[in-house]
């Protein structure tokens, strides 16, 4: 006797939903509406939909969940027990999206095969291959000459078979195609390259270049690119063949990872460890580098992916210096990061390679106690030398409130800290001994839509530091210390006028992208801004101060030819007046008329050179000076960052995340 349609269909479902790589958990039976009888030619349709009473939510379908099988023709083999579909062959489920030459299932030993230019899109996930094999009764299969698109963030949602989320299509009513399944049935070029966020590890102490951004991590690669000769999955190990991996949407990719073999499996729901055969960068298409570790962890939390690092610290490490960080607890609500520090250079020169004063630690703990409210604390020990201790920590800790105020996102942070340093303009790195206390800030307010934001910052503190004034100090002391309440508010205004705003090559083009990870538009701007400070203390000192500034900045080329193609400039004029002094040191005032500027020019290619300096203008005294030599690309960006004036040598490498919409050429 012969198979029924709906047994049919329910196990054609079945293969293509392990073709996903799912393990199901056994399914009742569901009633099925065949379409009408279709014009000869016509793929035949069928569509299985679920009836809540007959099918509880933890079977096969979710609830309100429908399929839509379309093919030329669909054969039942009874002898063998076989079920083939051919031609065209689109099954739809649950916003997932299976296309094939050929579908074939084996009903006696649950494999199936479907064959000949086979794509699954389900959610953001993009795979295709020459075959897919599963047999949905072990839970293992095999993919050749696979490839795709791979999008992190939804990953797990996306392969859900049984989604968290209870939105979903009401009984009886057929199921859609996904918006990207759609536009891969029209095999649409890639476009809409937005570059979103990236990555980056940092080698030695880094500090802002003002107009420059940090090379700190801001974010993850969150869409991946692979191939592989032959993927392999079982339960929640997947195994690839002669993989490679790039964050490139071109073709030929600029960076690309190799390896022989790559293991995937999950460890917890933050972490996956990837295991490498042979693993290689290959840089350009030109070079390529070997990778000296075979095992990775990937932590979406920002755990630092290359935990040993060296650095420079002239100031209080005495040089160069060797670190490596351990994560005893490191999840989404608590993370605790401790780092052991060698002073390489300081154990050379004092002939010491064991002493106490070569090395250090330093730790970081981060707790999210709810979705607005953070807490964060933070020690360094340059030298664990138990005579001088204390004048070797430093530590701060704080809680931050996030919340609305007249409708725009402000942030109330109370901090304590020991031995914190400021940087304090000509003055220098300054010590403050201790404080605790709190700052409420406001985010950027714009102002009836002239053009004009405003920003405010309002704050309470106990404060210990040095100062000069006698009148503070006892007769009888051991140092310049002085313990004084600060009550504190500033405000700023800026404006900005844009002179000329050229054009941008187009965002699909790849010549657009050759060394910047956004186009770039040439323009000249204007920047005004006006800044006003009062501060009171418990000595009875009340300072306020009023200044202005003025510059330009603007940007010349596209960045994309091969040389002179890109000129960034910046200068600004800072001019301050104010009452009397701080009884303070580290927040004294000293410099009233500041000049800014700075420049970064295409060289050659992909490398840039750039200065961006400060002087004081009354006493000609320099404040502070950054060079920095850059080999910028789309995909990935390195920086040799130097600061004589605060002695501090920083490497920086960044990797860039794309998204974009359609179809990405093959390798």
């Amino acid at each position: 006797m012969g198979w029924s349609d709906r047994q049919v269909a329910t196990y054609l479902l079945l293969c293509a939903c392990c073709s996903i790589g799912i393990s199901l958990p056994p399914a009742h039976a569901a009633p099925i509406a065949p379409s009408k009888s279709s014009p000869s030619g016509l793929p035949l349709v069928y569509t299985i939909v679920q009836t809540s009473e007959e099918t509880p939510s933890t079977t096969l379908f979710p609830s309100g969940g429908s399929v839509e099988l379309n093919a030329d023709t669909q054969e039942f083999d009874n002898n063998n027990q076989i079920v083939t579909a051919t031609g065209k062959v689109t099954l739809r489920f649950n916003k997932a999206l299976l296309k094939a030459d050929k579908l074939r299932v084996d009903l006696k030993t649950k494999i199936a095969i479907a064959e000949g230019n086979v794509s699954l899109i389900r959610g953001q996930q993009i795979l295709y291959g020459k075959q897919f094999e599963y047999n949905f009764e072990d839970d293992k299969g095999s993919i050749t000459e696979a490839r795709g698109d791979i999008y992190q963030p939804s990953l797990t949602n996306d392969l859900n078979i049984l989604p968290k989320s209870t939105a979903s299509i009401p009984a009886g009513e057929k199921s859609t195609d996904p918006l990207l399944g759609d536009r891969l049935l029209r095999n649409q070029p890639f476009t809409t390259i937005k570059n979103t966020s990236s990555t980056g590890v940092i080698v030695g102490p880094d500090r802002d270049i003002e107009y420059r951004p940090s090379l700190k991590s801001t974010g993850t690669i969150n869409r991946v690119r692979f191939k592989a000769e032959r993927v392999d999955f079982v339960a929640d190990l997947i195994t690839a063949e002669k993989v490679v991996l790039t964050n490139d949407p071109f073709s030929p990719p600029e960076l690309q990872i190799k390896a022989d073999r790559a293991q995937f499996k999950t460890v917890n729901s933050d972490e996956n460890e990837v295991n490498l055969t042979n693993p290689q960068i290959v840089v350009e298409n030109n070079f390529t580098i070997p990778i000296p570790k075979d095992k990775f962890i990937s932590n979406r939390l920002g755990k630092d992916p290359n935990p040993f690092n060296i650095g420079y610290d002239g100031d209080e490490r005495g040089g160069v210096y060797l670190e490596r960080s351990f994560y005893p607890v490191f999840n989404s609500q608590l993370r605790l990061t401790i780092t052991p520090q060698y002073f390489v250079q300081r154990a050379i020169v004092q002939f010491k390679p064991i002493d106490t004063s070569v090395f250090g630690v330093k730790t970081k703990l981060e707790a999210n106690i709810t979705p607005s409210t953070t807490v964060e604390a933070s020690a360094a020990l340059t030298g664990i030398s138990t005579n001088n201790l204390t004048d070797n920590l430093r530590a701060k800790a704080s809680v931050k409130q996030s919340f609305s105020l007249f409708n725009y996102p402000h942030t109330f942070i109370a901090e304590a800290s020991y031995r914190d340093r400021v940087f304090n303009n000509s003055l220098g790195l300054q010590d403050v001994q201790s404080t605790y206390g709190g700052v409420l800030s406001s985010s950027v307010i714009p102002i009836a839509n002239i053009g004009v934001n405003f920003d405010y910052q309002v704050g309470a503190q106990v404060i210990n530091a040095n100062t000069d004034r006698a009148n503070l100090l006892s007769l009888n002391r051991t140092n310049n210390l002085v313990t004084l309440t600060r009550y504190q508010a500033t405000g700023n205004l800026t404006r900005s006028f844009r002179l000329w705003e050229g054009v941008g090559l187009p965002a699909d083009s790849k010549e657009t992208f050759n060394y910047s990870p956004v186009p770039v538009v040439p323009y000249f701007q204007i920047n005004t801004g006006v800044r006003g400070s009062v501060a009171g203390y418990s000595s009875g000192d009340n300072i306020s101060s009023m200044g202005y500034n003025i510059g330009i900045e603007g940007q010349i080329g596209n960045f994309s030819r091969s040389s002179f193609d890109y000129t960034g400039f910046n200068l600004n004029y800072f001019q301050r007046f104010q009452g009397t002094e701080s009884p303070f040191l580290f927040d004294r005032i000293v410099d009233n008329r500041i000049l800014s500027a700075g420049i970064i020019q295409q060289v050659s290619g992909p490398f840039r050179l750039g200065i961006q300096a400060s002087l004081n203008l009354d006493t000609g005294k320099q404040i502070s000076t950054d060079y920095y030599l850059e080999y910028s690309r789309r995909t990935y960006n390195a920086i040799l960052r130097y600061n004589p004036t605060l002695s501090l040598i920083t490497i920086g490498f960044r990797l860039n995340d794309f998204n974009w919409d359609g179809v990405t050429p093959n390798f």
